[in-house]
């Protein structure tokens, strides 16, 4: 019961952002996401539905707006020279728990394709560390993503 106040509390807070920072954090999600659609060299479709899908769960959004913002994250990306502004966005707006989310929606686009590739595998693990997710809540986080997938 508490689990579930506090998790709908903590929801609440990415959402109850300024429309401009609340921007912001879903396109450094969808940047992230669309890297892992990408890191293997394949972008499968599977990959990109995964990523759609984690955009409009992680903030509640419908298909075609999870759509475009995927698609504004991908411009992005394709500017990045590191993931420190993303990542900083991400952790100053997401709780620890929504980045355990965020964690698990990246494994879940890294094994859309039927595998698990070793670059796919690296980045999901370096993003994790980056956003100051325990490793045993990454590779717990792994194992429901790929029980999922």
């Amino acid at each position: 019961m508490l689990r579930a106040l506090k998790s709908l509390l903590e929801d609440r807070a990415a959402q109850d952002l300024p429309g401009h920072e609340r921007r912001h954090l879903q396109i450094a999600v969808a940047s992230l996401l669309h890297e892992a659609t990408r890191v293997d060299l394949a972008q499968a479709a599977g990959e990109r539905a995964a990523a759609e899908h984690a955009i409009a769960d992680l903030f509640g959004l419908p298909a075609a707006a999870s759509a475009g913002i995927l698609a504004e994250g991908s411009e992005r990306a394709a500017q990045l020279t590191s993931y420190f502004a993303a990542v900083t966005v991400i952790k100053r707006d997401l709780s620890p728990e929504q980045r355990v989310r965020l964690i698990e929606h990246l494994w879940r686009v890294a094994y859309a394709d039927g595998r698990l590739d070793q670059y796919e595998d690296h980045y999901v693990r370096k993003i994790a560390h980056l956003l100051y997710v325990p490793n045993t809540q990454s590779m717990m986080a792994r194992n429901r993503a790929r029980g999922g997938s």
